[in-house]
């Protein structure tokens, strides 16, 4: 009897030392399938942090319109690249003139490049230049689909130090016309500025909080013809890294194939090409062999792939995705 007592106490105390080896986030290592409402027009940019695999914040594309880099001795700019923005330069210090229709359409149009590279904004360093700037502020599609024109804008940077930005600004006759000041923060990549609010917006979270943003955005190409496009898909937060493997399954990708990959930093590496839009069938189909591998603002790792465009309902823009934590 005493032999039975004691092979069940050393029954359940090998049993509770199995328990405590599991790690608390052992369900981390299934599988999650996750989707992404953009919604069919595209309406929307949602942040999305891997981590937690849930969507840290959302905001209509239309919402803001400038971005201010927010370090001390930050002072780059960028534009609304999922709007179609575009930015032109005038090389003349005389920022009231007032600015005709067929000047706009004679002017040559820049776009931030989406690699994330601050060095390549459409802004470029302007704090030696005497000119102001013109915003195309883009497009978007209205509640029956039918494109609406966000309008122009001219843009003169005062002063830029370690506090604030100052801008000056107004529609091409000089009309709404402003200037404000913008005053970096702690904790945040950038300040955002909405010229339908005429103040700053709260957008993008903090930078820790998050590593893809599911959203359009300009590409740009090598092309006279086609210089730029407007496309929907995938952007990463600075400092994630990005890896492609087209050669491996899914399933078969582990820890030890994951640290041995060669990981790239572009903002644009996952970018829009995981689907391809089939003229035959009008629908986008998804390629589902290309595994992205990804380590994360915690340095953790992931393998992600896509696997839908569509929802339930057939209804494009809704990125539907695998996901899996790898593990040493």
């Amino acid at each position: 009897m005493i032999k039975k007592i004691l092979c069940l106490i050393l029954s359940i105390s090998l049993i509770s030392c199995e328990k405590n080896e599991i790690p608390k986030d052992f369900t981390a290592r299934n599988v999650v399938t996750d989707q992404i409402s953009l919604e069919s027009d595209y309406k929307y940019q949602i942040f999305y942090d891997l981590g937690t695999k849930s969507v840290v914040s959302q905001n209509l594309k239309i919402d803001w319109d400038l971005a201010f880099e927010s370090s001390k001795d930050g002072f780059h700019i960028i534009i609304n690249s999922s709007t179609f923005s575009g930015l032109s330069y005038i090389d003349s210090n005389n920022f009231n003139e007032i600015i005709t229709n067929q000047t706009v359409q004679n002017l040559d149009w820049s776009w931030d490049n989406p690699n994330g590279n601050l060095n390549s904004t459409a802004f470029g360093d302007f704090r030696n230049k005497n000119g102001f700037f013109i915003l195309d502020r883009g497009s978007y599609q209205g509640q029956n689909l039918n494109v609406i024109n966000r309008g122009y804008k001219k843009i003169q940077i005062d002063t830029v130090n370690n506090e604030f930005y100052s801008i000056t600004y107004a529609n091409l006759d000089n009309s709404e016309y402003n200037t404000i000041n913008i005053f970096k923060e702690d904790n945040k990549n950038f300040i955002f500025f909405s010229f339908n609010k005429n103040n700053t917006v709260n957008i993008q979270p903090p930078p820790n909080e998050w590593d893809l943003i599911f959203s359009q955005y300009t590409h740009l190409f090598n092309n006279n013809e086609t210089p730029s496009y407007l496309v929907t898909g995938v952007l990463s937060n600075h400092g994630v890294l990005i890896a492609k493997d087209t050669l491996s399954s899914f399933e078969e990708i582990t820890y030890n194939d994951a640290i041995n990959y060669s990981f790239a930093s572009n903002a644009d590496e996952i970018g829009y090409n995981w689907k391809e839009y089939s003229f035959d069938n009008n629908s986008y189909n998804v390629k589902s062999n290309i595994n992205y591998i990804i380590i994360d603002k915690q340095e953790k790792y992931y393998k992600l792939r896509f696997i839908d465009f569509y929802n339930e309902f057939g209804e494009k823009g809704y990125p539907t995705f695998e996901i899996q934590e790898l593990y040493y």
